[in-house]
């Protein structure tokens, strides 16, 4: 497939090729500035259905403005298929960030999983739910900067949302690895979901592994609902129990016995990455204080042997 030609925009290269559509590296003309436009595939864009979805999606998203969340400007007009123009950001995703580093702990790790929470914080409170939380879709900086980016299936928390799961008409979306119990059995989804799929994702980052495994689709969904998900320290030793508690509290099977909210979530983080400080401070000063008194130890036993020869 070449690139494709839009008006008023030159095309640079291809950033990322999905099933859905693809994401190009363009500027444009008029204020000669670098974006990224997502168009659909040819076939899919036959598809009244996806070009609906692909609709939702733009105006959700161009309704939204978080520093964590992927910027979209609103739908390209001129382009030959159904498009949409979004800040470029460049960066890697979270997934290609771990096929080199992982387990991805120390702070670049948990500085990544603290500005996603505050992202699925203020998507929560739009109420929204963005339903596909994994690696692939979490872009991530060399300076650490994120942008949480993917909200084809995102779903907006209200009536309607409640009445298709009464009428059955609730279809299992998401991806099997990372799915919440809830969405495993077609139940309807809030805020908590997007907190089991996130604890999903970084039991991987910071244990090294999934949480689950399986040898099929059908089994890895029952494994959400009936596997018991060891602690990440049995995996990677270097894992704070502060942390690995968090996230196994993330993790919890009921959505009754997880974190409520982004916020509690948040809350617990913030306190551990305090505590870390000061534990890390802690350990500097006293660190420091023993060299100071093996160097004041040091001078006062010279000082001793220079008075010793003196008085011979």
């Amino acid at each position: 497939m070449g690139m494709p030609i839009i008006e008023g925009y030159v095309v640079e290269r291809l950033i990322k090729e999905g099933g859905f559509g693809s994401v190009y590296l363009v500027k444009r003309m008029l204020d000669k500035k670098t974006y990224a436009i997502k168009i659909l595939h040819p076939k899919i864009n036959l598809q009244a259905k996806a070009r609906a979805q692909f609709a939702k999606e733009i105006s959700l998203l161009s309704s939204l403005s978080h520093p964590y969340i992927v910027k979209v400007f609103g739908p390209v007009k001129d382009a030959p298929r159904a498009a949409m123009l979004m800040e470029y950001f460049e960066s890697e995703t979270l997934k290609e960030l771990l096929v080199r580093k992982a387990p991805l702990l120390e702070e670049k790790g948990v500085g990544v999983f603290r500005r996603i929470c505050e992202a699925l914080k203020y998507l929560h409170e739009c109420k929204i739910v963005h339903k596909d939380i994994k690696p692939e879709n979490i872009l991530v900086a060399a300076n650490g900067e994120v942008r949480l980016i993917d909200f084809s299936i995102a779903e907006e928390i209200n009536f309607w949302a409640t009445l298709r799961t009464i009428l059955q008409m609730r279809k299992r979306d998401g991806t099997p690895l990372y799915m919440s119990p809830e969405q495993v059995k077609k139940e309807t989804v809030d805020g908590r979901s997007d907190i089991y799929s996130l604890g999903a994702a970084f039991y991987q980052v910071f244990g090294g592994r999934p949480h689950i495994t399986a040898g099929s689709e059908k089994a890895l969904l029952q494994q959400h609902l009936k596997a018991v998900v060891p602690k990440m320290r049995n995996f990677n030793k270097k894992v704070p129990h502060q942390l690995d508690a968090i996230v196994m509290r993330m993790l919890q099977k009921h959505k009754e016995e997880r974190y409520q909210s982004m916020s509690e979530v948040l809350f617990d983080l913030n306190r551990y990455t305090s505590e870390d400080r000061i534990g890390k401070a802690s350990e500097d000063t006293t660190e420091r204080v023993g060299k100071a008194t093996e160097d004041t130890a040091e001078e006062s036993k010279a000082a001793k042997v220079e008075e010793s020869k003196a008085k011979k």
